[in-house]
């Protein structure tokens, strides 16, 4: 029986996010997960959001939700308060203006919340010819217990995952930075090379929330 293994939200987008036993999900996702962003204020890209793609230092942030408020522990391993320093700070190490958005459900680069199948990333493990950190795919559901590829079979079907209810809606498309190691941001750019070989430069599947409610470790996956 499939099961979800890891829980996780990023609440700043593009930062590394936090694992976390459960977490109460509603129609917009993970709670907090990718609520804050950064936008960019350069002029070919104003308005835009900053993320690792543009600007890899992003992934040595990590950011935790603390009540209300956010904490992001910076790459030398002191913790602040997400605030107009922290933005400075990663203006500076971008060389770009940034400003902070806070915006529930509007971060995403698609759907609120993607799911990764563990033995899919093993088996692309095995085509690369190097274990692969599974964290690389940043997803919110890392399920054990299907076949590989098994999750190619949901589109457009109902997933009960503990209290929560998801409709499976497409496949996520990868871009560089699944190359880039998420501790040290070191690249691996043949690791996107297998993937658009192997897998068609997809891994893990986009749901759509149809049933708010809490997921946790443990939670079996039962497709409806």
């Amino acid at each position: 029986m499939a099961s979800v293994v890891e829980v996780w939200r990023y609440p700043v987008k593009s930062m590394a996010g936090e694992r976390m036993d459960s977490c109460p999900v509603t129609a917009a996702g993970l709670e907090g997960d990718r609520r804050w962003a950064l936008v960019d204020g350069t002029p070919n890209r104003a308005g835009k959001l900053l993320t690792i793609r543009e600007e890899e230092g992003l992934m040595r942030y990590r950011a935790r939700l603390d009540g209300g408020s956010v904490e992001v522990v910076a790459p030398d391993g002191e913790t602040h308060r997400l605030d107009a320093g922290v933005v400075s700070r990663i203006a500076g190490e971008a060389s770009r203006p940034l400003t902070l958005r806070e915006l529930e459900g509007a971060n995403f680069d698609d759907s609120p919340v993607l799911v990764v199948n563990l033995a899919t990333v093993s088996a692309f493990g095995l085509r690369a010819g190097m274990p692969v950190d599974h964290r690389r795919f940043r997803a919110n559901l890392y399920v054990d217990g299907l076949a590989p590829d098994e999750e190619v079979d949901w589109l457009g079907r109902r997933l009960q995952v503990g209290e929560v209810e998801l409709e499976a809606v497409k496949r996520c498309e990868r871009c560089v930075v699944i190359t880039r190691d998420p501790d040290t941001t070191v690249t691996t750019p043949a690791l996107l090379r297998v993937l658009t070989e192997s897998y068609e430069t997809y891994m893990g599947v986009y749901c759509q929330v149809t049933r708010p409610g809490r997921v946790a470790v443990g939670d079996q996956l039962q497709l409806g």
